[in-house]
């Protein structure tokens, strides 16, 4: 049972995570994330559909949005990259768990391979790679497949927080929150999340926190047309972890699509939660690639 001490502590706690969730609607309400030309967008994704009509529109918009996010890291970290009409490519090291060449579109075969090749002779062969459309085989090449996955997609929806979940708040919050996700399952010495993210309108971190720190958590991700659902975690996953992430989302005041991907368990947690399938992904890596 709860004290009223604990009770008011709770209470001044959500009062501060309501008056920065007002101002986070406030920066929403006017966000133009400006990567993507909606209308050209749609006009490029309808020709595709007539090419190719197993292309879910809705695949290419996640896998954009995960693009999106790829940039908020590299530029955290400080890294360079390069992002063209059909993947994002590293220029230096990503951090740990990110792919050095990501496919954002399923009509160029031809370039993602040259960029994959000369990502091979200048990086000794060791590549990765996010086939966001599972359109390469590439075990000629040297690639092996570390695991298949599918993207979903949530149209928004009402939500209350689930109880105890909050806006994380402040340095010292998120170091707490990233060690937390660290130990479910994300073990780096590095750390991955920087303060500056913090002051980022299109980025929110959202956790369920107690007393001994934070117990679950996930990242909200912001394009213009979506929002990227990612780094789900507990300390004691359940089916319902991951619509309490979901609605967290939204009960930030993110009224938009709802993308991410997920595999095995957790996927099966998404579609609970009310997530449909939209395409499928592959994550490859070659030790010693060749072209």
């Amino acid at each position: 049972m709860r004290t009223k001490n604990i009770g008011f502590r709770f209470s001044a706690r959500q009062i501060t995570n309501d008056v920065f969730l007002t101002a986070w609607r406030n920066r929403l309400s006017g966000y133009a994330y400006g990567q993507i030309d909606r209308d050209k967008m749609e006009s490029g994704l309808c020709t595709r559909l007539e090419k190719d009509p197993l292309v879910n529109s809705r695949t290419i918009v996640a896998a954009r949005n995960n693009a999106d996010w790829y940039e908020v890291m590299f530029q955290a970290h400080g890294l360079r990259y390069r992002r063209s009409a059909f993947a994002f490519v590293a220029e230096d090291e990503p951090p740990p768990y990110y792919s050095k060449l990501t496919v954002l579109s399923p009509d160029h075969n031809t370039e993602v391979l040259r960029e994959l090749a000369d990502l091979a002779s200048r990086l000794d062969g060791i590549v990765g790679l996010k086939d966001s459309f599972r359109s390469f085989d590439l075990g000629s090449h040297g690639f092996q497949t570390l695991f298949d996955a599918t993207w979903i997609w949530r149209e928004p929806q009402p939500a209350c927080f689930p109880t105890g979940w909050e806006v994380v708040e402040g340095s010292h919050d998120l170091s707490m929150w990233e060690a937390a996700w660290k130990r479910n399952g994300s073990p780096t010495d590095q750390r991955m999340f920087p303060d500056a993210l913090l002051s980022r309108r299109d980025v929110i971190f959202l956790g369920r926190k107690t007393s001994s720190g934070f117990v679950a958590g996930c990242i909200a991700s912001l394009s213009s047309d979506c929002v990227g659902l990612s780094n789900v975690f507990a300390d004691n996953p359940s089916e319902n972890t991951f619509a309490e992430a979901a609605n967290a989302v939204n009960a930030a005041g993110i009224s938009r699509p709802i993308v991410g991907y997920e595999a095995g368990t957790e996927l099966q947690h998404a579609i609970q939660a009310g997530f449909v399938k939209v395409g499928d992904l592959r994550i490859l890596e070659a030790r010693h690639a060749t072209f």
